[in-house]
């Protein structure tokens, strides 16, 4: 009997999921905007291929509570899958509560949600891959020459259109996207580009919504990307994901090894930062006990007198 894909909360945020037997690596797939309500095909795709998967719903938008970005989206989804550390899930449909143990974290993005992406990869240091397709880089330059999909026409379209499924409290939705740094490649791409974060990357040259030349500019400035050119259109689709997955696989596999020696390097920085601070702290000791000896001799000094 095949596995039904199943749905929870945590907090405010609502989430599809389906759980291997076993241990395994986890992907997480962002929606993108506006978005259908079933990854189901996409889901099970990797499932079939071994991983448990989670699709999160943005804050307000579908099942999920709240005003659609509302909140720090970067902050929110962070917020959101430090959950998944419990391995525990508190299952919609029968109440159940489902154990589950992770290995290492992939994160999936297309279009809209490529830059909240990679704001959270460059946040934290929960995920070891990052995989998109046709992503925004940069909301404030996008659509600046009018070759794009315009976000703020988009945004009156899913009003209209999507109505409940996305609940909005703001009428400019590049001001909003303004307010989070996270979400910005000054932010990003300096993190990513230390780390040597691994992204595999997906675009269609032809495409229309997102620009095609500012990803192939981004790809220059990163140090460990595998970048496909393709012609299956824009997005993150299961047909993409299908066409190309001996090109998926080899990239998990191969950064798989990577991401020990990345690993090993970020826990080398750390123990290096954590060598100036005491450093520091005991230099501060000195100079303070320096001062109250030289409080003392004058205290001492003035009864002398």
């Amino acid at each position: 009997m095949k596995k039904p894909i199943s749905t929870a909360y945590f907090g405010s945020i609502f989430f599809d999921y389906i759980l291997q037997d076993r241990m395994a690596d986890a992907v997480f797939i962002l929606p993108n905007y506006p978005s259908h309500n079933s990854y189901s095909k996409l889901a099970k795709l990797f499932y079939g291929r071994g991983y448990h998967v989670f699709v999160p719903r943005y804050r307000g938008t579908y099942q999920s509570n709240g005003k659609f970005l509302g909140k720090n989206v970067v902050d929110d989804m962070l917020a959101f899958m430090k959950n998944f550390e419990k391995g525990v899930i508190k299952n919609n449909w029968d109440g159940k509560k489902y154990t589950f143990k992770m290995n290492k974290r992939i994160l999936l993005a297309g279009g809209f949600s490529g830059a909240i992406a990679c704001g959270m990869a460059a946040k934290s240091n929960m995920f070891s891959h990052l995989i998109l397709a046709s992503p925004i880089w940069d909301f404030d330059s996008h659509n600046s020459e009018g070759k794009e999909q315009d976000l703020s026409e988009m945004t009156e379209f899913v009003r209209k259109a999507y109505q409940n499924c996305y609940r909005f409290g703001f009428r400019n939705i590049k001001k909003v996207l303004a307010k989070y740094k996270e979400i910005h490649p000054d932010f990003y791409l300096p993190k990513l580009h230390h780390s040597k974060f691994p992204m595999l990357l997906f675009h269609d040259p032809n495409d229309k919504v997102v620009s095609f030349t500012k990803t192939k500019s981004v790809v220059e400035r990163l140090p460990n990307v595998t970048f496909i050119e393709h012609y299956l259109g824009h997005g993150l689709t299961d047909d993409l994901i299908q066409v190309y997955w001996k090109d998926v696989e080899k990239f998990i596999k191969i950064n798989y090894l990577r991401e020990e020696e990345r690993e090993k390097e970020i826990a080398k920085e750390q123990a290096e930062e954590e060598k100036v601070k005491e450093i520091e702290k005991f230099e501060k000791a000195v100079k303070k006990a320096e001062k109250e000896d030289v409080v003392e001799m004058k205290v001492v000094g003035s009864e002398n007198k």
